[in-house]
């Protein structure tokens, strides 16, 4: 959705609430004359804008709120058809490390799934100091469990 769209969607659903808005701040004012009608004319007359300005600010969030649901639904289904695809690798995958214990330029463990290596990848994995190096590890996994 471009931001022009957006807009106009918030001026239109500002537009039909509008009605709504500027009658709950009447009827708010009018309960208030009692106590202190000074207050209550002002709220009939200034207060409107504040009203609609606010009422403006939940449609604004919410319409914040269904984009960032849309971009997770979005990213979720990436994920889940990137898992249906397998992982595919390409390119040149270079890693460079200094004075470490351990080294592993591509590591596919046994969760991977279905791996596909494209024409021309390349993987260069130096290390200066390591007491291993690896370029590419495939299956089973070292690593401790995370919690």
């Amino acid at each position: 959705m471009k931001r022009q769209d957006l807009e106009q969607k918030i001026l239109a659903e500002l537009g039909d609430r509008r009605a709504g808005v500027v009658n709950r701040n009447a009827i708010s004012a009018l309960f208030g004359a009692f106590t202190d009608p000074v207050a209550a004319l002002g709220k009939i007359f200034l207060g409107r804008a504040d009203a609609i300005d606010a009422e403006r600010l939940k449609i604004e969030r919410g319409c914040i709120l269904d984009l960032l649901c849309a971009i997770d639904d979005a990213l979720v289904n990436v994920g889940e058809a990137a898992k249906a695809q397998g992982v595919v690798i390409d390119g040149l995958i270079e890693t460079v490390a200094f004075d470490v214990e351990d080294v592993v330029g591509v590591d596919l463990d046994s969760s991977a799934g279905q791996t596909r290596f494209l024409s021309g990848t390349h993987i260069k994995t130096e290390a200066t100091g390591a007491k291993r190096v690896t370029g590419l590890k495939i299956g089973g996994s070292n690593r401790p469990e995370e919690h």
